[in-house]
């Protein structure tokens, strides 16, 4: 079979968290172009409706109750992406009770309510693919990209993605997550309308700019084919070189 082959979604079901804009709507159109049928979740209903998805649900994946009606209504899942979240850009002592817990909400709730919906009937039918969309600033401790909240947050999605791996590995199922770095959605604004910001940012990304979602969910899109039938409990940066060691 060849390489072309193996990254083809066709057949697939695959739903997508954060899917109105960036990088989950990244994903949903590459898996849609290569033949998945896509659905959508998002709080955002006017981007979902921009998107052409064969399904779309308004919703907030940090309701438990919200994903399992969605479950109930679209039947049996694929592959998973996870990449709802919101933005957490205080310090670590500027930070409340709220920001906090708003940040693991997001992040890491939303995520778990995802999996633990959609990964047992993936264990059942033995076939199953997770992408979870964490952060290299879950991995360096915060910085340009998120401070404590965020980082927090997207290091323990990583922690989550790497336990659901070891443990579904048996019954065929895979999870892996992306790490991207500066990526050029909305919630870069801010930084790019500040040039003396903007311009430290660039520093300290040695390919000197910042990534299309295309290119971060290119990563997404081989971690749900085929291509990666031998790859699990991967954290894999996405990121510029940012996270160079």
């Amino acid at each position: 079979m060849s390489y072309a082959a193996d990254l083809d979604l066709s057949g697939r079901t695959l739903l997508v968290t954060g899917a109105a804009t960036g990088i989950g709507a990244a994903c949903a159109r590459g898996a849609s172009a290569r033949g998945a049928r896509v659905i959508g979740v998002d709080l955002d209903g006017a981007g979902l409706a921009d998107q052409e998805l064969a399904e779309s649900h308004v919703l907030d994946a940090s309701s438990l109750a919200a994903v399992q009606e969605v479950e109930r209504v679209v039947g049996p899942v694929d592959l998973l992406v996870n990449a709802a979240g919101n933005s957490s850009p205080k310090a670590f002592l500027e930070l409340t009770l709220d920001d906090w817990n708003a940040a693991l909400e997001s992040h890491v709730k939303s995520t778990w309510n995802v999996c633990r919906t959609f990964v047992p009937g993936m264990v059942e039918r033995r076939d199953g693919r997770i992408v979870n969309i964490a952060s290299v600033a879950g991995k360096r401790g915060g910085g340009i990209l998120g401070r404590a909240a965020y980082a927090s947050a997207k290091a323990a999605v990583n922690g989550l993605t790497k336990s659901i791996a070891r443990e579904c590995a048996q019954f065929g199922v895979r999870a892996n997550a992306v790490n991207p770095g500066v990526t050029d959605t909305r919630r870069i604004e801010p930084l790019k309308a500040d040039p003396e910001r903007w311009a430290q940012v660039m520093a300290a990304v040695p390919l000197g700019r910042a990534a299309h979602p295309d290119e971060i969910a290119a990563a997404v899109l081989f971690l749900l084919s085929d291509a990666s039938r031998y790859v699990t409990g991967e954290t894999m940066n996405v990121d510029g070189g940012i996270a160079l060691e």
